[in-house]
């Protein structure tokens, strides 16, 4: 029996259940054999996700314990010692640490970590190339970088201040904006003061407290500014947290548009979405018909199970073809992985030697309030406006 430690939250172990019972009997597993996973939650806290992954490593020798995920980069940081040096198992993360994956780590210095996604650098840095590549006004660009004063916000921050000050962009200002913010007036009035005609927004989630409060302030403050953000502002239910305020954002997004508001409305041209949404059909029919309405919220949980689900396969299933269906054979089959991730990329392959998932899409928010039951409820998706590109053959 192979065994493999997933660390998510409990919303997303719900979904990879289902993904293991495909895994296992609709794909055939691994050669035959059936893969036993172990799904933990972690909460968000790397405390817990260090101890998830100590028991198993207490419990399974390294013949049976092949491949772990984890979650999140404090996670990362506190088992670095332990998975790179001393159990040298295979993790993939969904963290995008600048600090871990850029080029000061990477896989000479983290060899057993995978991100499944770009740097926050890079998903800074592509912003930065749309203000350039589309500025139309007179005189430089004037942008104010907007940042959680966390280890989230601050990663990759000065690869994206540097490469807006290599570029030309005049950065009029630079604001570390707290979690725990009940008012956003002194931040907005400061960018208004400044004449900033663009936001970089980083390090928080579109349907976090703060989000809401920081972007309704600026539209109001400041109507004009352009609004751009990184991955985790990206999702369905920003739109409803955000309502119309979120109409025009624009965010440098590692995964496809796989949802919107109404479902109907999601675009099914994604052979990766697409597989999807008929995952969510068949295991929870009438969750998904529901949706917003006591089922389904958000895809999202789907495709990102499916993402961790899909890169443990294609590992395993390479490693087994190559006869080492071992943490090193694992480990070899994903440094030579060059890929399309089924379809994700719109039919574009990546190689995963750089130990990331270097594809970034820009999209922008279309969110509308119409009439509905007697009160107005926010519709929307997101509309692509760039092709994925690929972050290691991007000319910067």
């Amino acid at each position: 029996m192979r065994t493999f430690a997933f660390h998510l939250t409990k919303e997303k172990q719900e979904k990879m259940k289902e993904l293991e019972k495909w895994f296992n009997n609709e794909a055939g597993g691994v050669g035959g054999k059936k893969v036993k996973w172990f799904m933990e939650d972690m909460r968000y806290n790397p405390t817990v996700e260090v101890a998830n992954f100590n028991k198993y490593c207490d419990q399974y020798g390294p013949d049976e314990f092949l491949m772990a995920t984890g979650y999140i980069t404090g996670g990362l940081k506190a088992l670095i010692k332990k998975v790179n040096e001393e159990e040298k198992i295979p993790m993939a993360s969904g963290s995008f640490s600048t600090e871990i994956f850029g080029a000061a780590g990477g896989p000479s210095k983290y060899p057993y970590y995978y991100s499944l996604g770009a740097t926050y650098g890079d998903q800074m840095k592509i912003l930065v190339k749309w203000i350039v590549d589309n500025h139309k006004e007179k005189g430089k660009p004037r942008v104010a970088f907007v940042n959680s004063p966390t280890a989230y916000g601050r990663d990759g921050l000065q690869k994206g201040l540097t490469y807006a000050e290599e570029k030309g962009l005049d950065v009029v200002a630079k604001i570390e904006y707290p979690y725990t913010a009940m008012s956003a007036t002194n931040e907005c009035m400061q960018i208004r003061k400044n004449k900033a005609q663009y936001v970089i927004y980083h390090g928080y989630t579109g349907t976090q407290t703060a989000t809401p409060i920081f972007l309704k302030t600026l539209k109001k403050v400041h109507p004009k500014v352009k609004f751009l953000g990184t991955h985790y502002l990206f999702g369905v239910l920003p739109f409803l947290v955000n309502g119309e305020a979120y109409n025009g954002v624009i965010v440098s997004s590692c995964w496809p548009v796989f949802d919107a508001i109404p479902r109907s409305a999601t675009p099914m041209d994604n052979q990766m979405v697409k597989l999807i949404h008929e995952f969510a059909k068949k295991y929870r029919p009438e969750e998904y018909k529901k949706g917003l309405k006591g089922g389904i919220r958000d895809i999202s949980l789907y495709y990102i199970g499916a993402m961790y689900a899909f890169i443990v396969q294609q590992g395993l299933l390479e490693a087994h073809k190559a006869g080492d269906l071992t943490r090193t054979g694992i480990k070899k089959a994903l440094d030579t992985m060059v890929w399309d991730f089924h379809g994700t990329f719109d039919g574009k392959r990546f190689s995963y030697k750089s130990h990331t998932i270097p594809m970034v899409q820009l999209v922008k928010a279309k969110v509308k309030l119409v009439e509905m039951g007697g009160k107005k409820v926010p519709t929307g998706v997101w509309v692509p406006v760039s092709d994925w590109m690929n972050m290691e053959q991007t000319k910067w």
